[in-house]
């Protein structure tokens, strides 16, 4: 009969072989890394966006989340609730909302995320609402984008739903959409701040700021700006924008004119790295004679 002082032993190393066991079984899919699994949380977020007149909501159904490893197949994330209704015009300004969960993960390199949207529908201050058609009675979107996971580290990623660009107005009110995405880590994004005075705002107009990529002179994303009732001048910012990268950002005080944008500023990706903050115009408020 083994000594009791042994059998205690062993009994302390069957726990920590089944407590390891069961964390690397719990990442929801894949768990076939070489070591411990690490952790990924997943947040939304959207600008300001330039949407039709009048839009106060634009709720999205999102039905699954799912990760792609390197080498591996899709693994599926757990979504705050499934199906997840949310109403991204609240998260925007730098906001952002969970969508998944923390989750354990098996450790390597992951290059893919798709989301999965049921349902979308935009309402509107005069209390009519439209559904928005999908594409597909499920639509998936994927987008190349490259993570490692890492035992203990966890990786935090944010998801810019670019509604400025992936609502399509159809006319006769109806709308699809066809959603653009920015991701990026939470601790690595930079942001882009401007200001614009305040005499400059045409009377009843937002203005509108585009950021176009200058690796293709592609747009970006867009955002609104109302003018402040603050002490002049108004503030925005552009969150979520991906570090060492250029960009061009155009200012258009009134975009109901044909005059075009009435600043144009370059942002090098020196000027750019992860976690910065540019401010345009050296910090000094945008001035539209």
């Amino acid at each position: 009969m083994l000594p009791f002082t042994r059998i205690v032993r062993l009994l302390i190393l069957l726990m920590i072989y089944l407590l390891w066991f069961t964390a690397c079984g719990s990442g929801g899919g894949d768990t076939g890394g070489s070591g411990p699994p690490g952790t990924i949380n997943v947040y939304i977020s959207d600008a300001k966006p330039v949407l039709p007149d009048g839009a106060t909501n634009l709720f999205v159904t999102f039905e699954q989340l799912s990760v792609h490893k390197s080498g591996g197949g899709w693994v599926s994330l757990p979504l705050v609730t499934n199906p997840y209704t949310i109403d991204l015009l609240q998260f925007s300004d730098g906001k952002a909302t969970e969508l998944a969960p923390p989750t354990r993960l098996s450790d390597g390199k992951y290059t893919q995320i798709r989301l999965q949207i049921s349902d979308a529908s935009i309402k509107f201050s005069n209390g009519m609402e439209s559904q928005v058609e999908i594409p597909s009675s499920n639509l998936k979107t994927d987008k190349n984008f490259d993570f490692n996971v890492q035992y203990p580290s966890a990786v935090n990623i944010v998801i810019d739903f670019d509604l400025s660009q992936s609502v399509v107005v159809r006319g006769q009110g109806s709308y699809q959409l066809k959603p653009v995405l920015h991701m990026n880590k939470t601790n690595q994004a930079a942001t882009i701040v401007g200001y614009i005075d305040n005499f400059s705002f045409v009377d009843n107009q937002d203005a509108v700021v585009t950021v176009y990529a200058w690796a293709n002179q592609e747009e970006y994303t867009r955002i609104a700006v109302s003018k402040s009732n603050l002490e002049n001048p108004t503030e925005f910012s552009i969150y979520w924008l991906v570090p060492n990268q250029s960009y061009n950002i155009e200012v258009d005080v009134d975009p109901d004119s044909e005059n075009g944008p009435e600043y144009s500023e370059d942002v090098t990706s020196g000027s750019l790295g992860p976690g910065t903050t540019f401010a345009l115009n050296n910090g000094n408020p945008i001035v539209v004679p």
